[in-house]
């Protein structure tokens, strides 16, 4: 299974709409412990009665944070892929209300490019919760800072949008949809940049390490003023201003210093003095930033000026825009209505999400990671080639897994290196490999025809595969022998495994299969990681005496399986199908086949995360099996029980 999801950790919905009186706005109200989060926007409500205020408008916006460095611990351990192989899914839930329901609207979902604190208020109708002096953002302030409160650079929460950071926009057509978006960009540059804050006014700009290039970049405040930074390629210290808005040559400023930290991965502008240049620059004071010298003046025209380097790399101070590259501080999302419908002359009220104080386990905010965590070890269904067949049809992968005491570790000196594996006959009772190593024809892990040799590789941590095709027809018994880093020292013998031949059939076979989970409990604890063991036979199997005489009943291999996972109570799909058959445009076809069931010899198989179902309620799991160009959901379902 190739799924895992994290709770936000803190919510919080802010608005500058009228508190009862309809005269008041309640800007300084604070919703973080409230059970739900809303997102509006109000035309008309109230006239201020002049004509320079007119029909006033009034809005509402959803802050959510995820704890990003328990997603790194995860990643560190093994337990979420490398960066490419997962798609991270923001996922809201809609929470009915008897208040109008907008249709036909946008919502946009933003990195959020400054702190913020969640806070303590509850209501949501009056907005009587204030904040002004206490803990929580709200529609002015971030959240308390030392012996005040620090507001944000725009009213409303400050938002990030760039091709670092994209804003992701989900269309609602009745209103009552749920928000599911793939930002699988914004979540690994949350990984790469940390929880890291931006302080003593260092900038991320990305590392130059390699030194090819000169990295140029300008800060722009809310106010417009410009400077602009480069870094030369051969120097991995230093900084050189290159030009200001406002200043008559660079040699006016020449004498602030610029300091490259970590290779160029930071900016720090430090200088003794301090000056007026304002009160507020990216966010931090002039005592902080330490930026000396000239109050600067209006915007230059440096994106005209032909002056920079093409590649040129702009960071904009007011809006928290990170240059690619390094990742990005993780200061949680934003999440209200588009442009386009936070503004005009039209009302959208009013839009809820259930809040991560939500009794409703299923319901709260969430990241989810997704990717395919099957393996396909062909052990079980080995084949002999055949001239029908394609190439990709006739190879056979093989794995090889390194547990030790129960866990998957990396052999010593194969980690992150190439293994091989050669094929041997068996002896007469076809108990052990013998003879010399059989000859393989070119297939994708073996270079040449008549190589013994197949090259593979690790595909995760303690787990390394090859594929060979096979073409030896008088054989019908094979032994795997793997080898260590060196390509000569055996270092396992795999059991024996059955060669089997392709069968053609004059029609098309409608397959038919009976479920069972061999391995099923009554109950499982929130802190289990379950394997499920599938044996899967043909519905109208009829065996021969032999067949039952001599050996144990073999679990037929479902090359495309999938699972799913309800609540018995209320019938509530905790974990649907993933198949890949409705990927998103940003997600990898990998990581949509989230539910594939893996197989090995003894036949198909998945683990399943019981930290992700609610405990105290029993549970269904379904099976969905694909061939012929349809998937077949199979009619057995498998309960159990979730203990804590």
């Amino acid at each position: 299974m190739g799924i895992k999801r994290y709770i936000a950790t803190a919510d919080n919905t802010i608005t500058n709409a009228f508190q009862s009186d309809l005269q008041t706005r309640g800007t300084g109200s604070n919703m973080g412990a409230a059970d739900v989060l809303e997102a509006f926007y109000i035309y008309g409500q109230v006239s201020l009665g002049t004509a320079s205020y007119g029909n006033t408008a009034e809005k509402s916006r959803i802050l959510v944070q995820f704890d990003i460095n328990k997603i790194n611990e995860d990643r560190t351990s093994g337990l979420i892929p490398a960066s490419g192989n997962v798609s991270w899914y923001f996922n809201m839930y809609n929470a009915p209300h008897t208040f109008t329901l907008p249709k036909d609207f946008k919502m946009i979902v933003k990195v959020a490019s400054g702190s913020w604190q969640e806070g303590y208020g509850l209501d949501m109708n009056n907005y009587t919760n204030q904040t002004y002096q206490g803990t929580g953002s709200n529609w002015i302030y971030k959240g308390a800072s030392g012996d005040g409160y620090s507001t944000w650079l725009t009213e409303g929460g400050d938002f990030a949008e760039s091709d670092l950071s994209p804003a992701y926009t989900s269309s609602f057509v009745d209103g009552t949809e749920d928000l599911s978006i793939d930002i699988s960009n914004i979540v690994e540059d949350w990984l790469t940049g940390g929880n890291s804050a931006i302080s003593n006014g260092q900038v991320n700009v990305g590392a130059n390490s390699a030194n090819t290039d000169d990295l140029t970049f300008k800060l722009v405040d809310s106010q417009g003023t410009v400077v602009v930074f480069r870094f030369d390629k051969d120097v991995t210290t230093a900084g050189e201003v290159i030009g200001t808005s406002g200043l008559g040559s660079v040699a006016a400023i020449t004498d602030k210093i610029i300091e490259s930290i970590n290779n160029v991965s930071q900016l720090r502008i430090t200088a003794a003095d301090r000056d007026d240049l304002g009160t507020n620059f990216f966010g931090l004071t002039m005592d902080d930033i330490g930026l000396a010298g000239n109050k600067l003046g209006g915007p230059g025209d440096f994106e005209d000026s032909g002056s920079l380097d093409s590649g040129t790399q702009w960071i904009t101070a007011n809006t928290g825009e990170f240059v690619s590259g390094t990742g990005i501080p993780n200061y949680g999302l934003g999440v209200f209505m588009s442009s386009s419908f936070e503004t005009g002359s039209h009302s959208y009220y009013t839009k809820k999400f259930f809040a991560r104080s939500s009794e409703y386990f299923f319901l709260r905010p969430n990241l989810e990671a997704r990717w395919d965590s099957s393996t396909k070890d062909d052990a079980g269904k080995f084949m002999l080639s055949s001239s029908i067949l394609t190439v990709s049809d006739n190879a056979n992968t093989l794995y090889l897994y390194n547990y030790v005491n129960g866990e998957l570790k990396d052999i010593g000196n194969l980690h992150g290196t190439t293994t091989s594996v050669r094929i041997f006959s068996g002896s007469l009772d076809n108990t052990q490999p013998t003879g010399s190593a059989l000859k393989l024809p070119v297939g994708p892990d073996v270079a040449t025809d008549g190589n013994t040799k197949a090259i593979g590789g690790p595909v995760d941590v303690g787990i390394y595969t090859a594929s060979v095709a096979f073409n030896s027809s008088s054989i019908d018994t094979i032994f795997p022998v793997w080898l260590g880093r060196d390509g000569t020292t055996q270092i396992h013998t795999g059991s024996a495994i059955t060669v089997n031949t392709h069968n053609m059939h004059n029609y098309n076979p409608v397959l038919n299969y009976v479920t069972s989970i061999d391995n099923l409990k009554v109950a499982y604890s929130r802190d289990e990681e379950a394997r499920f063991r599938l044996f899967v036979r043909a519905k109208d199997w009829d065996p021969n005496n032999y067949t039952v005489v001599q050996s144990e009943p073999v679990s037929e291999i479902v090359e495309d399986a999938y699972f799913s996972l309800y609540r018995t109570v209320d019938d509530y799909e905790v974990i649907p199908y993933g198949t890949g058959s409705a990927i998103s445009p940003q997600a990898t076809a990998s990581a949509g086949s989230y539910t594939r069931l893996s197989y090995d010899i003894s036949g198909n198989y998945f683990d399943l995360d019981m930290s992700l179902l609610q405990s105290g309620y029993e549970y269904g799991l379904k099976f969905a099996y694909y061939s012929n160009g349809s998937y077949r959901e199979q009619k057995e379902v498998f309960k159990f029980k979730v203990e804590e």
